[in-house]
């Protein structure tokens, strides 16, 4: 289920290959590196009505600044602390770290998509995710539409 429901598209850095982007494995769904440089953005595209994503679709810039894909794995950096109903707070109700209370989910997470989910579909990937290899990375916070002109790249 999270490869078919697409975690691992934007969860899970990727290298350029053969045949296009390949998940680093070692990295597998942790998010947008930590360690990584963030590229320049050109805001005449946003001011244009563009979306835009990084060439390995960790990262996207819209109207509402720039969002990181979280890191997924049963890291503590993860969701590895997380009980099985932040998760599912998380992916149904759309909520920052499964907190009731919690700022809304930033595009691109599609969490509208998995509101139908079932409860036996969302212990699953929970279950799965938990038993994923833990990969220490904390993803840079949120950065504000209004703040990316001002980003020191």
């Amino acid at each position: 289920m999270v490869k078919s429901i697409g975690c691992m598209d934007c969860h899970s850095p990727k290298k350029m290959g053969e045949k296009g982007p390949e998940v680093i494995a070692e990295l597998h769904l942790s998010g947008y590196p930590s360690k990584r440089e963030f590229s320049k953005i050109d805001t005449s595209n946003l001011n244009n009505g563009w979306m835009l994503m990084n060439p390995d679709l960790t990262a996207a810039v819209g109207p509402w600044g720039v969002s990181f894909a979280s890191n997924i794995t049963s890291d503590d950096t993860g969701i590895g602390n997380w009980s099985l109903e932040q998760f599912k707070i998380a992916l149904i109700k759309g909520r920052f770290k499964g907190m009731e209370n919690g700022r809304d989910l930033l595009p691109p997470m599609p969490w509208q998509n998995f509101a139908n989910l079932t409860n036996k579909d969302l212990k699953a990937i929970y279950t799965y995710l938990q038993s994923t290899n833990p990969v220490n990375n904390v993803v840079p916070n949120p950065i504000p539409f209004a703040e990316i002109s001002n980003l020191e790249l």
